[in-house]
């Protein structure tokens, strides 16, 4: 039997032979959506789907090749482990605030249904393979499930990425039997199969984007188009990579259907109430890229009336004037002023609701707080609409939600759970300050504790802890290169300079559930205003006095 490239770059070798192993005896929670490589996975779990599957994909043999390797080479091998877990799944409702699936029946309906479900937030968070009660949950979610047939006849995507696996990738295309349609990838960072273009598949076009010495094409969003000429758009935290969808907390917003427009409709017709539209067409045309304006003009004929969140989105250079409204924290800020409004019948102290900053790395952030963090950063996502009357108050506490060494301890994987936060131990010494200002990662609720969080959000959070102002998700981490930094180069006035690309979705109450906030828990919580789905725990959970943030120096 060949192994394909993938198996034989990552085969562990076993010293042992397969008579002194011990059999794993549970089957893994994944099941036949499980599309593991890893040696080592599979002498943890028994994977029935293998011996029984219908297509012999290049996967399914590499998976049998590898329990012929260790010794495993009979069916009845794993049909004690299958028929307990097929007694075990039942259809119990499993619940994220007051949004529950039924893990048996729900499931089995496609994606399509468990996104109508999801509205009107549609924020999914990804399954955790070592987390079984995320498996089922009605707001996780696989990549493979974006191809899922329910959600349309896929004609041809895009991906716009920072790193990506195209060997994976394929994989999950051929799932659906997408893998021959035409697919367009702008990334950043390549493998070994994106290095050679004259090798790609005669359907896959690939763009390397490399924005500046410092920055990042670090943008993650899909645009799948499909053969009714309708379109939806995805805007995540992952990469497209294998490891960023197994064992980490990633953040997926998948928009609505959106129909294609009447012909003849005219240029500003099919608008969000958000102008999403015109905000994710103006960052596209940023690329000035020929071989995007197919996309251009898909997305121009597109009816984007449905969409309800904003996209907020970064592009490398200086913005001056109203341009550096449009980008990075600037627009953020602009955003919130104009359509967040914290309501005085909830807090008398409005200004006391702090801002929380999660993400998976920090950048070099200055001598002190006030320098960008507490400066300008916490100047945009404090802003809010005033009304007549009211006084200016002093600043919000700002809050950064960071895991430490002990999460990373503690996480599914170990300390190679690390390998997504790359924080530096010598720039974390440059701005030491900084530790003063962090919480630990917590997500019981979510079942996600120990799965380290790639995802990136910000949030204004009520003292109580019981509603959000707004949420933010975001391939945006906490740095100046993502979110900007305003300067003054003699002579040229004020600009916003931005080194990365980057894009998020802006979830605001009014647009969404038509109240002046995001319910968490009690009564303003209905059928129709479902609890939002917040990613981490409330309260924050403050760093023990020895723990020590998370650095990167840590895996060698």
């Amino acid at each position: 039997m060949a192994f394909s490239n993938s198996v034989a770059r990552r085969r562990v070798r076993v010293d042992s032979g397969p008579s002194e192993r011990k059999k794993p005896k549970t089957c893994c929670g994944y099941g036949e959506n499980c599309y593991r490589r890893n040696p080592l996975h599979f002498s943890e779990y028994l994977h029935p789907h293998c011996y029984k599957a219908k297509i012999d994909t290049s996967i399914i043999l590499d998976q049998l090749q590898i329990y012929r390797d260790q010794g495993f080479t009979a069916e009845k091998d794993v049909q004690n482990a299958e028929s307990q877990k097929q007694n075990t799944e039942d259809d119990r409702p499993v619940s994220v605030g007051n949004q529950s699936v039924n893990q048996g029946s729900d499931m089995r309906k496609g994606f399509a249904f468990r996104l109508a479900k999801a509205s009107p937030y549609n924020f999914f968070l990804t399954a955790v393979r070592d987390s079984p009660p995320t498996h089922n949950e009605v707001l996780s979610i696989r990549f493979h499930e974006l191809l899922d047939p329910t959600m349309g006849d896929l004609d041809s995507s895009l991906q716009i990425n920072f790193m990506v696996e195209l060997d994976w990738l394929l994989e999950m295309y051929k799932v659906y039997g997408h893998e021959s349609k035409p697919l367009f990838i702008l990334y950043g960072e390549e493998d070994d199969m994106l290095k050679n273009p004259k090798s790609l598949p005669q359907n896959i076009t690939a763009k390397k984007i490399k924005p500046s010495a410092f920055g990042h094409h670090h943008t993650k969003m899909s645009v799948f188009y499909y053969k009714d000429n309708s379109l939806r758009v995805v805007v995540s935290t992952a990469n497209l990579i294998s490891s960023d969808w197994y064992n980490r907390t990633q953040g997926v917003w998948v928009s609505p259907l959106c129909p294609q427009l009447p012909p003849n409709s005219d240029t500003k017709a099919g608008e969000s109430p958000t102008e999403f539209k015109a905000d994710l067409l103006r960052y596209m045309a940023f690329y000035e890229l020929p071989a995007l304006q197919e996309w251009m003009s898909r997305l121009r004929k597109t009816d984007f009336s449905a969409i309800r969140v904003f996209f907020v989105a970064s592009v490398p250079g200086s913005h001056r004037g109203p341009e550096s409204e449009k980008w990075g924290h600037r627009r953020l800020g602009h955003l919130l002023k104009k359509h967040v409004e914290i309501p005085s019948l909830l807090s008398p102290s409005r200004e006391n609701w702090p801002v929380v900053a999660q993400c998976s790395s920090i950048g070099t952030l200055g001598t002190n707080p006030d320098s960008w963090m507490c400066g300008e950063l916490r100047g945009s996502m404090s802003q809010r609409m005033m009304r007549p009357g009211d006084m200016l108050q002093p600043p919000p506490q700002f809050r950064v939600i960071y895991p430490s060494f002990r999460n990373v301890k503690n996480s599914h994987d170990d300390l190679l759970g690390g390998q997504c936060l790359p924080y530096s131990g010598r720039t974390h010494e440059k701005q030491t300050w900084f530790t003063k200002f962090l919480f630990e990662w917590k997500s019981d609720k979510r079942h996600r504790s120990k799965a380290i969080p790639h995802i990136k959000t910000y949030a204004r959070v009520s003292t109580c802890g019981r509603y959000l102002a707004w949420f933010h998700l975001t391939s945006a981490n906490l740095s100046k290169a993502a979110w900007g930094k305003l300067q003054e180069p003699k002579g040229k006035g004020s600009a916003l300079y931005i080194m990365s690309y980057e894009a998020g979705v802006l979830f605001v109450p009014k647009l969404l559930v038509n109240e002046e906030v995001f319910a968490l828990e009690g009564e303003r919580v209905t059928a129709n205003k479902p609890s939002f789905p917040l990613p981490w725990d409330l309260p924050l959970s403050a760093y023990d006095a020895d723990d020590k943030p998370w650095v990167s120096e840590y895996l060698y």
